[in-house]
């Protein structure tokens, strides 16, 4: 009995090393290994499940991030509007200079074309002879220097040919018409006795030619032989693109050139008027 309680009382624990190599000993190592691989699985299994947790969580913000570039923010169609503005004001900056420059040419015309009037307006009055008073030599008709006032009295027509003072002098520029009127039969002792009786026939081509007070001369070529009414006026006025004189003299009626009856003598309006224009050759 003795025996007995002394092999108790050296039992060895659990613990003690020397365990390991009963069966005992065996059985409490197995079932600890086996929780502790039970306690690694179980920390593999949370790892993995949540690395899964992780991705899943990227994949979603990812797949959520993509139409928010695409569709709800599109920045590549929001990126051509400052291109537009600059084209816009480029255009528009563009638009400016143009007008800029029409402005200043419409100035420069307008400029020119007021230095051109005043230009003329100097040479019209360097040109213009204080005495208005002209010369004709018409040779067909065997005048020659006569003298030719500009003034429309009865009293100016008695004494010889007269100028219409509203039409133009040859030494003007641009459209001029020289009206100068004379009788056919006038008064004897003067230039006017049969200045303008042989006017009928006048042909194109005759020569006309007229001098200023101060000896310029200015030559013509006739190119029109036509008669018309007393109340035809307009045989007077200038015409564009053209500088001529016209000669006019009393006839019976615009038809008849020769007889010398009393229409013409009277000058009513059934008598007539014939002219003969020549344009200026030098």
């Amino acid at each position: 009995m003795s025996f007995t309680k002394k092999q108790r009382s050296e039992r060895p624990t659990g613990r003690h090393p020397e365990m390991r190599g009963t069966p005992r000993g065996t059985r409490v190592f197995r079932q600890r290994r086996k929780k502790l691989g039970f306690s690694l699985f179980c920390a593999l299994v949370v790892l993995a499940l949540a690395g899964l947790g992780a991705a899943s969580l990227s994949g979603s913000s990812t797949s959520t991030a993509e139409p928010v570039a695409t569709v709800d923010a599109p920045v590549p169609a929001e990126a051509p509007e400052p291109v537009d503005e600059a084209r816009a004001q480029e255009a528009e900056q563009e638009a400016e200079r143009e007008a800029a420059k029409e402005r200043e040419a419409a100035e420069e015309r307008e400029a020119a074309e007021e230095r051109r009037e005043r230009e003329e307006a100097q040479r019209a009055a360097a040109a213009a002879p204080e005495d208005p008073t002209t010369y004709l030599t018409v040779p067909r008709l065997g005048v020659y220097g006569h003298t030719v006032r500009n003034d429309s009295s009865e009293e100016a027509l008695a004494t010889g040919a007269i100028k219409v003072p509203q039409t133009g002098f040859p030494w003007e520029e641009g459209d001029t018409n020289t009206y100068i009127a004379g009788h056919r039969i006038g008064w004897p002792g003067t230039e006017s006795d049969y200045q303008f009786y042989d006017l009928p026939l006048m042909q194109q081509g005759d020569e006309v030619l007229l001098e200023d007070s101060e000896g310029r001369a200015y030559n013509y070529r006739v190119t029109e032989i036509f008669a018309v009414s007393p109340s035809d006026t307009w045989v007077a006025e200038p015409i564009p693109g053209r500088d001529v004189v016209s000669l006019q003299t009393c006839t019976e009626t615009p038809d008849d050139w020769w007889t010398i009856g009393p229409s013409l003598y009277g000058g009513g309006p059934e008598s007539g008027r014939l002219v003969v224009r020549a344009d200026r050759v030098s």
